[in-house]
């Protein structure tokens, strides 16, 4: 019995050094994320490195600086196998800026010189799926004081969309949905609704 008791307290030992093992794991995985300027949607996820080079070179030749355009929200079509993402970049004349970017054209900015979004929520809209069951792509942003972006197709169902902490104290939506008109909406704490937008 004493055996017995002695083999189950060392396996129970074991499971907790592992379990606290993979948490430390975890922690330092969070850790990263948070810290890397584009996280969640780093670059290599949405974009090759050849459609990268050609959006950064797009950005400078438009005026934007070289090396400050990050992925905020992005997602690869299923339909065309393209990137689509909103992109975030600076320039000296217009602050901070955001551009959608579908496959690798550009779209226009949303600039604010004071470094900060200037509407409660960005949202853009892309065609995918199939010609049989089409689909809206959405990418997008919400200021850090929403807590809760929805979506109501035409035939009035809404559902949540996920936010993920996305880098300038924003938070990032990224989805698909079935149909192919869409009604966004941002709502604050009290229900209150800051901002709506209709996609595509």
């Amino acid at each position: 019995m004493a055996a017995i008791q002695t083999r189950l307290a060392l396996v129970l030992g074991v499971l907790l050094i592992a379990l606290a093992g993979a948490g430390a794991m975890l922690v330092t995985r969070d850790a990263s994320v948070i810290a890397a300027d584009s996280a969640p949607f780093p670059v290599g996820h949405v974009f090759t490195d050849t459609e990268w080079t050609n959006v950064e070179g797009t950005l400078v030749r438009r005026g934007f600086e070289a090396g400050t355009a990050r992925v905020v929200s992005g997602q690869r079509l299923q339909r065309s196998d393209e990137p689509f993402a909103l992109v975030r970049a600076t320039s000296t004349n217009r602050g901070v800026c955001f551009l959608p970017v579908h496959g690798t054209r550009t779209g226009v900015a949303t600039c604010s010189t004071s470094g900060r979004l200037n509407t409660s929520l960005l949202a853009f809209g892309a065609a995918d799926g199939s010609a049989e069951q089409p689909m809206t792509a959405i990418v997008g942003v919400a200021r850090h004081g929403i807590t809760g972006v929805s979506v109501a197709d035409a035939r009035g169902f809404v559902s949540g969309l996920a936010m993920v902490p996305t880098t300038g104290g924003l938070w990032a939506v990224t989805d698909g949905y079935g149909t192919t008109t869409l009604v966004i909406r941002a709502r604050t704490a009290s229900g209150r609704i800051a901002a709506q937008t209709t996609l595509p």
